[in-house]
């Protein structure tokens, strides 16, 4: 199972066509993201503080912050190259948010933050590491706050994972997409299983309920994905 330094020369490589390529092997990335954005209990003129965990390319850090023009975001992700497209993308944002190369599961709890939120990175870290990461997310947040992950999930009945992989091997390539490599939906979905570690959606709920948090819930399912709102 290849480690830390391989799975950040993945996301690096991943980097310069992630955005292209995730939204159309992804049917649902826009949903995921308006998902998680919308289970963020505070009103848009409120101040508030807020920590990405894997910020990716910054496509959810741009959604926060267009929408809550008061908030602030720390993003955290362990690649080089997808923290520098992210400050491309969050120029407009730049004295609202700061980016720092690092890995997810390593902030420090003592610091307090009003909303945590992670898009499509968690699903990275063994399963134990999930455990100790939804502790230190209890703990990091402020009474009231607000805890959201959409991401990649095991389905619980593997009938269900074998019908997924059916229908995405019948999605056509994308429009526009003639003439250069594209990697179908089926292959995406399934490759960075080398490296990844998903789980069940009950699993999560169990790890987040263990960790603390007595409000706990899926307003959203589409295939392998699903986002998991949880209140402190």
């Amino acid at each position: 199972m290849p480690g830390r330094r391989s799975s950040r020369q993945e996301f690096d490589r991943e980097a310069a066509t992630y955005d292209s390529e995730v939204v159309s092997t992804m049917p649902g990335y826009s949903e995921l993201h308006q998902m998680l954005v919308w289970g963020i209990p505070f009103m848009p003129t409120r101040s508030f503080r807020v920590l990405e965990l894997g910020v990716g390319t910054g496509t959810l850090t741009a959604l926060l912050l267009e929408t809550f023009p008061h908030a602030t975001v720390r993003g955290i992700d362990l690649s080089s190259k997808m923290i520098a497209a992210s400050r491309r993308k969050l120029r407009p944002w730049k004295d609202r948010v700061e980016l720092h190369q690092g890995d997810i599961d390593e902030f420090d709890p003592a610091e307090k933050f009003d909303a945590i939120v992670s898009a499509l990175a968690i699903h990275h870290l063994t399963h134990a590491k999930k455990r100790r990461l939804f502790r230190r997310i209890s703990a990091a947040l402020t009474p009231g706050g607000y805890f959201g992950d959409g991401d990649d999930h095991l389905p619980e009945d593997p009938t269900f994972d074998a019908r997924f992989a059916q229908i995405a091997a019948t999605i056509p390539a994308p429009a526009g997409a003639r003439g250069r490599s594209v990697r179908s939906p089926q292959r995406v979905w399934h490759e960075h299983e080398r490296f990844d570690h998903p789980w069940g959606v009950g699993d999560e709920l169990g790890a987040l309920r263990q960790a603390g948090f007595p409000h706990v819930g899926v307003p959203w399912e589409f295939f392998a994905q699903a986002v998991v709102w949880a209140y402190r």
